[in-house]
């Protein structure tokens, strides 16, 4: 009996809906929530004056027939009970909405250039206009609008509705759906005009993604929008189809651009374990010359990798997606037990595809490094190509999917003006996927692999070597701490091992992070790999676990995770922080 009576309770929780305002209660009850959802609707906001509350009860019979037309039903039995004794009064509704009304025909004739177009094929079935279903009039009101802003998007700008019709048979309960549309001759795009700019002509019609005489397409004027303000030279752009000034099947379009500012400063602070404190700033020119050139010089100094860095970008076929690249940089770095300065220039191309980023480059390397008080040095003209490609879904800085790929490849020969034969591939996959609404599963890996001819690996480059351990490495190691080592004893007769890196490198991360809300997750994970020498002997696999707690800020998580080894005896628990998107 208890169990039947909870059933009969639910059962009246779903069929009604109180509704309370200072001095009216309302209470709908209808069989479906679509149908008491759409009443409410009608009704409009409960009354807060006297005034107000005659006029909605005058009117809530009627209105609730309109709402329950709008869904099919056009001869409901609607009974309607007023409560004045007690204060707010009370207004019951109850609704049976009698039988539902069909589509008996749904006749959509399309006369003009557009009845070619895919475009303007099976409108009424995507929006739910079916001869047998259920009359709901805002599928006929969305045919109908549709029709018209397709026409409006792909250049028909003469079309017009000569018939649009509802015919309604209350006694058969069935309905007539009559549209008739013209849609007239379809737009050409006319002239194309930039205002506003002093880049020249040529530089500006490579970003245009259509010309004179194109069928006319408000994706494609939204694309070039788009194009524009990518290619970073404006401020502000505004697309502009004069759609009035329309003659001879063409309209013009005119683009207004405002320049951005001629020299811009950015300024960041931040934190990481690997890096430790960093403070950088970033001096960027959009424009340097009317050929559209332009330049980034970042400083950053950290207590591991300080560095100053110059590019300077100069447009091929287009500025969006082919670019001549100068570089110019000096830089320190920690490898382990090892301190390096380098030097290095490049020119490259850098062309985007699909999606797929690709660089083309030669560097110029000459690196400097103390190893054991044994300064040494090297040079390589390097040759190199690099493929990137990043896919994800949602939020940017904390997406629900994702996949981001990078590849390198590159070489030097002691016959091109370097101290050895080198090769060198690199390959870094990162995978994230949310399920579940609060799960999220992300892995990733790095493998790499590289080959001196004729080297000691002690006497190649440490920036040429492969070292594992760190934030984005195997967290629970120092950063860049794993790799092939060498004994050597100190000065007071102490045998001591110096990591100085490998030939090939090996790591992956699987870590599971589950959403406490918007703001905040926790996350438990497991690392491995290493960096090595030798792939014929025993690789010294290094392993951890750990977890931690991230907070969701405006630029990406904010990670706190403490891990420790799973692989060597008395580990100590370390802590790692991080910040910014992870794709």
């Amino acid at each position: 009996m208890q169990f039947r009576r909870l059933l009969f309770v639910l059962a009246s929780l779903l069929v009604s809906m109180p509704i309370q305002a200072a001095n009216l209660s309302l209470s709908i009850e209808a069989p479906t929530k679509e149908q008491r959802d759409n009443i409410k609707a009608h009704l409009g906001q409960l009354p807060d004056t006297e005034q107000h509350r005659a006029s909605f009860v005058f009117n809530s019979e009627s209105a609730t027939e309109t709402a329950l037309a709008a869904l099919g039903f056009y001869s409901p039995n609607i009974e309607l009970a007023l409560d004045k004794q007690n204060d707010p009064w009370k207004l019951s509704i109850a609704v049976e909405p009698g039988p539902a009304t069909k589509w008996q025909q749904v006749d959509i004739q399309i006369v003009g250039d557009a009845m070619q177009l895919e475009e303007f094929q099976g409108i009424a079935l995507l929006e739910g206009l079916i001869q047998g279903q259920r009359v709901i009039h805002s599928h006929y009101d969305s045919t109908k609008s549709q029709l018209m802003g397709q026409a409006l998007q792909l250049g028909f700008f003469d079309a017009t509705m000569v018939t649009a019709r509802l015919e309604i048979d209350r006694k058969r309960h069935l309905a007539n759906a009559v549209l008739h549309f013209e849609s007239g001759r379809r737009y050409q795009f006319g002239d194309i005009q930039f205002e506003g700019s002093d880049l020249e002509p040529e530089l500006l019609q490579s970003m245009l993604n259509f010309e004179s005489g194109d069928p006319y397409n408000i994706n494609q004027v939204t694309g070039l929008s788009r194009a524009l303000v990518q290619s970073g030279y404006f401020s502000a752009v505004k697309v502009l189809p004069l759609i009035d000034q329309r003659q001879d099947g063409q309209v013009p379009v005119r683009v207004d651009l405002t320049p951005a500012r001629n020299h811009s400063f950015n300024v960041g602070v931040g934190y990481a374990t690997d890096t430790k404190q960093r403070a950088s700033i970033t001096w960027r020119t959009p424009q340097v010359n009317t050929l559209g050139h332009s330049q980034e010089t970042k400083i950053e100094y950290s207590d591991v990798n300080p560095y100053v860095r110059f590019l300077y970008d100069i447009p091929l076929s287009n500025p969006n997606t082919d670019i001549l690249q100068l570089g110019l940089g000096l830089e320190s770095n920690e490898y382990a037990d090892i301190e390096s300065e380098l030097r290095h220039a490049r020119i490259g191309r850098k062309t985007i595809h699909d999606g797929w980023i690709r660089q083309y480059y030669v560097r110029h390397l000459d690196e400097r490094w103390d190893i054991l008080e044994d300064s040494q040095k090297s040079q390589f003209i390097m040759p190199g190509v690099t493929w990137a490609k990043t896919r994800r879904q949602g939020n940017p800085v904390d997406p629900e999917a994702g996949l981001r790929q990078y590849y390198l490849l590159e070489v030097a020969s002691d016959k091109m003006r370097s101290d050895a034969n080198i090769a060198r591939f690199v390959a870094q996959l990162k995978w994230l996927d949310r399920f579940a609404e609060n799960h999220r599963v992300v892995a990733r890996t790095t493998l790499g692999a590289s080959y001196f001819e004729d080297k000691d690996l002690s006497d190649v480059p440490p920036s040429l070597r492969f070292y594992a351990g760190g934030d984005e490495s195997i967290r629970g190691f120092g950063y860049q701490s794993l790799g092939p080592k060498i004994d050597y004893t100190d000065e007071e007769g102490n045998q001591k091992k110096l990591t100085v890196g490998g030939r090939y490198l090996a790591t992956a991360s699987l870590e599971y992070q589950y959403y406490l809300n918007d703001n905040w997750r926790v996350a438990a994970f497991t690392d491995g790999g290493n960096a090595f020498d030798d792939l014929e002997d025993t690789v010294d696999w290094a392993y951890s676990v750990g977890g931690g707690i991230h907070w969701m800020s405006i630029v990406g998580p904010v990670k706190l995770d403490v891990a420790r080894s799973i692989s060597k005896t008395n580990p100590q628990w370390r802590l790692h922080i991080n910040i910014g998107a992870e794709l």
